[in-house]
């Protein structure tokens, strides 16, 4: 029988992804503030334009791409109304969901990927784990999760034990996810696991930092290993993309002077949307389309060169406004189906 889902590692031939998706400008229309609108909007914009080609270049090399719905627009605008605050759009499937052999667990429940679990629950019955469902999770264990601290690496499972993913919550995972075939393993990074390392291919690791606890010549014996001293926007910077005016280290709109207008109206209704990207590496923050072509939010000459000495394209899809969103192309696709069985790396 042909597989709807079916990932075990992060490099395997990648066959179907969700790219994730922002809200469009018409769904702020209400902000009466021109030129808060106006920034606001330009954001909206440019970043459906780079998803849009994140998306049409991965098609290229033969994958399906799924994308999320939006949610009504009027019932939206008058929840935002109300609340005072903006609900975060559809952009991160990575955080909220990740797909663990021929399962899909969603540790977050987001309503604009229903229709699409919902498909693939009909054409691979009982493959989706909603802990948040069906009496799954009575006590809740898996409140607050984040998918992004799990890393696969075919038969080891790697768990980025903190305060995004606990002990309790990895061993909900390998008691309602998991079979016999897999061996758990922590990896203590403080952080989501997909910006701390990414795995290439068998044998090539991308790291950061942020890895301090990870002994890598214990658990990947022989392989290499380029460390990334820097955070990726002190490298925007030095092009000139970045304008360091009085920054806090937050959120940064690339090629703009956020007016104070607009910087009051993100810290207000929009705090949710942004992280603190002064520490983040969006080198590592990477999607593997096969062990010859990566996807990268941008040229770093140390990872290109890197990736040339291991015989690997790799391709640029700019994420012009990843320092606002704090995310990343790993962020903001999950792999749904890639090409392969299940194997033992390590």
């Amino acid at each position: 029988m042909s597989l709807t889902i079916k990932s075990y590692t992060h490099w395997q031939p990648l066959e179907e992804v969700i790219v994730g998706k922002v809200f469009t400008p018409d769904y702020f229309d209400f902000i009466e503030n021109n030129n808060v609108r106006h920034q606001l909007g330009q954001l909206l914009d440019e970043t459906n334009e780079d998803l849009d080609n994140l998306q049409k270049t991965i098609e290229k090399f033969g994958a399906v791409v799924r994308r999320p719905d939006l949610p009504n627009k009027a019932a939206f605008q008058r929840d935002q109304l109300v609340n005072k605050w903006a609900p975060m759009p559809p952009l991160t499937p990575r955080d909220w969901q990740i797909t663990m052999g021929e399962k899909l667990l969603r540790v977050l429940e987001v309503t604009e990927m229903n229709s699409i679990m919902n498909e693939y629950d009909q054409l691979q019955p009982n493959s989706i784990i909603n802990p948040h469902k069906h009496l799954h999770d009575p006590n809740h264990v898996m409140a607050n999760a984040v998918a992004s601290c799990i890393v696969r690496v075919g038969t080891d499972v790697f768990f980025d034990n903190s305060e995004w993913l606990t002990d309790a919550q990895m061993e909900w995972v390998r008691d309602n996810v998991l079979d016999s075939r897999y061996k758990i393993r922590r990896a203590q990074t403080n952080g989501h696991g997909d910006a701390v390392f990414a795995i290439l291919k068998p044998g090539v690791i991308l790291s950061t930092m942020h890895d301090a606890d990870i002994n890598y010549k214990e658990t990947f014996p022989g392989w290499e290993v380029l460390k990334i001293w820097d955070a990726s926007v002190f490298a925007a910077q030095a092009v000139g993309k970045f304008r360091y005016d009085n920054w806090d280290g937050r959120w940064y709109v690339q090629n703009q002077q956020p007016t104070q207008d607009f910087t009051t109206f993100v810290d207000t209704y929009l705090n949710k949307w942004t992280g603190f990207v002064k520490e983040t590496v969006f080198d590592v923050n990477c999607l593997v389309l096969d062990e010859q072509h990566v996807i990268f939010s941008s040229y770093n000459k140390q990872v290109f060169e890197f990736c040339k000495q291991h015989h690997i394209e790799p391709i640029i899809c700019e994420m012009r406004h990843k320092y606002f969103f704090d995310s990343g192309i790993s962020c903001c696709t999950q792999d749904i189906r890639r090409r392969g069985e299940l194997e033992t790396y390590l």
